[in-house]
């Protein structure tokens, strides 16, 4: 009989281990929800600069997030659609006490919103053909409207300007209650490298209708978060618009289902629209367009 030697086959066991990213456990609704509803509040308080723009947001850490802001265009020719997008990546950082401009005031909570420059299309002269991209984040108590912010940090894909990086104290980042810690909401190396590819290959746009495109004048921002089930996740889509003075949102909401093929790797998926919130529908549903 062989003996098998523990010792020696623990290193090649973790080696195989470490070859299969790692499967978040199922979650509560509630969890859900708890993350959901955070997201929400900070990302109603960000907007981009131009009509057709896509931002995109997602949790990397506790406080920490990263995201996307894109001005995508589109194009239907012989060979079929083609996508040209401008992009500005970013990420965010909270601070719940950090301000130390005033040593004689209090503490107060802080954001730090940075360009990442790898993910940014930079703009030498903004022009019609080649637009820049800006990011605002309001930090007033009060968003009346977050395309023009009154307390607010900007940061743009121009070059050439100081605008990589803005921080700036806020109160309100405490009392929406930013600083929330859910249950469950760690995100694993693999939800990560999902929530990149769909800020990568998500486009929202009034263009993509058939067989009525519409101008590609609205402007759109999605949060993306796991779902209760392990391999599941959630973009809520926010379509956002500023009418007579009146800043407004409205959201729909949409399933994504990935699978892993036998190597580990992410494989095909699937997308599902969820149900309207008709009269007696249970959460999560759609509310941009009620049908009825």
């Amino acid at each position: 009989m062989t003996r098998l030697n523990v010792r020696t086959l623990f290193p090649l066991l973790v080696f195989c281990l470490s070859l299969f990213p790692s499967v978040g456990s199922a979650r509560t609704l509630e969890e859900v929800s708890c993350e959901e509803a955070k997201l929400e509040r900070l990302i109603h308080r960000m907007a981009t600069n131009g009509s057709g723009d896509n931002l995109f947001l997602w949790a990397t850490a506790p406080d920490h997030y990263n995201g996307l802001a894109t001005f995508p265009r589109f194009a239907f020719g012989p060979d079929g659609l083609t996508r040209d997008d401008r992009q500005l990546g970013f990420d965010l950082e909270l601070h719940r006490m950090a301000d130390l401009l005033n040593p004689h005031r209090p503490l107060l909570p802080q954001a730090v919103l940075a360009r990442n420059d790898l993910n940014t299309t930079f703009t030498n002269a903004p022009s019609f053909e080649n637009p820049r991209v800006d990011l605002k984040l309001e930090l007033a108590s009060e968003v009346v409207d977050p395309q023009a912010p009154t307390q607010g940090l900007v940061i743009t894909s121009q070059s050439g300007i100081p605008t990589g990086a803005a921080s700036g104290a806020g109160r309100a980042l405490l009392a929406e209650n930013l600083f929330e810690r859910c249950l469950g909401e760690e995100n694993s190396a693999l939800d990560l490298q999902v929530f990149e590819i769909l800020a990568r290959t998500l486009r929202i746009s009034a263009t993509l209708l058939e067989p009525f495109p519409g101008q590609g004048g609205d402007l759109y921002k999605v949060i993306f978060f796991r779902d209760a089930e392990p391999l599941t996740y959630r973009a809520k889509v926010f379509l956002y618009s500023t009418i007579d003075g009146e800043y407004s949102e409205a959201s729909i909401q949409l399933r994504l289902r990935m699978n892993l093929d036998s190597d580990g790797r992410l494989g095909p998926g699937r997308i599902e629209a969820l149900p309207w919130c008709l009269e007696g529908a249970s959460p999560p549903c759609s509310n941009l367009i009620n049908p009825s």
